[in-house]
């Protein structure tokens, strides 16, 4: 298997959100992927064979899939003897929830929070395309948007109140182990980890307890990744 990853100037230090789901969902059903770093300018020519323009893309045999969603998906339906990824078809369509109300509740505002952070690990090129792309999508230069960082900050932190809910109840999403949602959740946490120097929750919270709990699956993957210093 190959995972084709988002890395900056450092190849080694891949920080898209929606890899690092990947990569915990493909560790949840067994799977060690060969890890492929593309430069944003280099995505558009190397996955041309999978008519992509984002990562991940997954290459599983003679299968390439593209999309996070979509490769859950592949993995839970082509390998169903692994461990589940989403507890059946109503834990699915749940996941799938999951996944629309973080983006809009949660990545949405972090990445108005941390995409000069982002743009700092970019190498000259990169950042060109990223600032380009960006700052269309966003609507504001990126310096604009650092007038905004502790509002967009704080907007994420309160949308983290039913996560926390959750938690003092259960010690995952899914309940006694953890689900695909948790991997959602988590992708989002690694990628302010790798790119940003902001505090997201507070030490000892319920938040940073699963978090510290998620960072030990998998002989720790994901607590592998270096924080932004």
């Amino acid at each position: 298997m190959k995972l084709y990853e988002l890395v900056g100037r450092d190849p080694s230090h891949g920080f898209s959100p929606y890899v690092w789901r990947t990569r915990m969902a493909l560790a949840h059903k067994g799977f060690e992927p060969e890890m492929v770093p593309l430069r944003f300018t280099e995505i558009a020519e190397k996955l041309a064979f999978a008519e992509s323009r984002t990562v991940p893309v997954l290459e599983d045999g003679d299968k390439v899939v593209a999309d996070s969603w979509h490769i859950a998906c592949h993995l839970e339906d082509t390998y169903p003897d692994r461990p589940s990824l989403f507890g059946g078809a109503v834990g699915r369509v749940q996941a799938r929830h999951f996944n629309m109300v973080s983006f809009h509740g949660l990545v949405v505002p972090l990445f108005r929070a941390i995409a000069g952070e982002i743009f700092e690990m970019l190498d000259e090129e990169d950042q060109a395309y990223f600032r380009e792309s960006r700052e269309k999508r966003l609507g504001k230069a990126l310096e604009e948007m650092e007038h905004h960082r502790d509002e967009n900050l704080d907007l994420f932190r309160a949308n983290l109140w039913p996560y926390e809910q959750t938690l003092k109840e259960y010690d995952f999403f899914g309940g006694e182990t953890p689900t695909y949602g948790d991997y959602i959740l988590y992708g989002i946490f690694q990628w302010s980890r790798g790119t940003s120097r902001a505090q997201l929750v507070e030490q000892n919270s319920r938040l940073d307890d699963w978090r510290s709990r998620m960072d030990e699956l998998f002989d720790g993957l994901g607590g592998r990744l270096q924080p932004r210093s």
